[in-house]
């Protein structure tokens, strides 16, 4: 089984998107004892190069506590990231689906969210 990262990896560079690791890993230690990973500003795993700069958060099926972490715990790095350089930010979550609408096979696919400022208030929109 791969991890949310590497399906994420393996899905920009099929698209040819130039991208990088920026979540580090602390080995472990007596408050961690298996180590723990730290996010770039605490809200990007991944930038990329895509029409510009993009920060991706990825994670799987545990949304709500990202969008949480994001959009209210690390609300101010939020706001910075996309006020400061003209970036973009996404969340990509992991989900299987059925591969063919009443088949049996399944295939994972991303839920790609958008987060934006609008009227200078952090906005969540899920691309269909």
């Amino acid at each position: 089984m791969t991890s949310p990262m590497e399906r994420t990896k393996a899905e920009l560079k099929k698209d040819n998107i130039l991208h990088g690791i920026v979540e580090r890993f602390f080995p472990k230690s007596k408050k961690y004892p298996f180590g723990h990973k730290e996010d770039l500003f605490g809200i990007l795993d991944l930038i990329a190069l895509d029409n510009g700069v993009v920060g991706i958060q990825v994670c799987g099926t545990d949304l709500r506590t990202h969008k949480q972490k994001i959009m209210e715990e690390k609300k101010e790095s939020t706001y910075r990231w996309l006020n400061d350089g003209q970036a973009r930010f996404e969340v990509w979550a992991w989900r299987k689906l059925k591969k063919r609408k009443g088949g049996k096979a399944m295939v994972w696919k991303p839920r790609i969210i958008d987060i934006l400022i609008v009227n200078n208030e952090l906005y969540w929109e899920e691309r269909i």
